[in-house]
């Protein structure tokens, strides 16, 4: 139990982080940007998840993505960006001195559920890309494009509430989409 409501609250965080560290020049425009990208890895580092209510306790990790059968699409006036697909999130996380490994397997049926939607509206600032959706905004760090090849990354800090679990989430997450 533990372990799905540290993924959800992950996931959330990952979704709804409003930090970004933009320290890099990245030459990317909207007509770049717009077309079908296909999830070619996603990793993140040193997360942590700070349960502050009703117990208190620290868990730690780390993970990967899988089997990824995932797209992101940018569509132009109006500004869309869509999820489709699956992937399977190998975690490594600790917890009270112990190492787990459970692997996740998330589809837009997890997406749709966890978060209500699947699409959201987009703007590009130089390097940074904002997706807005229900009054809630992610910002994204572009932080490599070459030859159709995305890398973006999101620094996560962020508190939230599932399930009356009270948690502060930080960490940073590195994915790369390919055209």
């Amino acid at each position: 139990m533990k372990t799905k409501i540290f993924m959800l609250t992950l996931f959330i965080s990952l979704f709804y982080a409003c930090e970004i560290s933009n320290t890099t020049d990245v030459e990317i425009n909207t007509l770049d940007l717009v077309g079908t990208w296909s999830l070619t890895n996603i990793v993140i580092d040193n997360a942590e998840l700070n349960v502050t209510s009703p117990v208190i306790t620290t868990i730690t990790g780390s993970g990967f993505g899988k089997d990824l059968n995932a797209t992101l699409t940018f569509s132009e006036n109006p500004n869309l960006a869509e999820i489709n697909g699956d992937l399977t999130f190998v975690l490594n996380y600790n917890l009270t001195g112990e190492t787990y490994t459970e692997e996740l397997y998330l589809d837009n049926i997890f997406f749709n559920d966890t978060f209500s939607f699947l699409s959201s509206s987009w703007e590009l600032d130089g390097n940074v890309l904002t997706l807005n959706e229900g009054g809630e905004q992610l910002n994204i760090d572009l932080i490599s494009y070459i030859d159709d090849i995305l890398t973006i990354e999101v620094d996560v800090n962020k508190t939230i509430t599932v399930d009356d679990v009270t948690s502060i989430v930080t960490g940073k997450a590195t994915l790369t989409i390919e055209k």
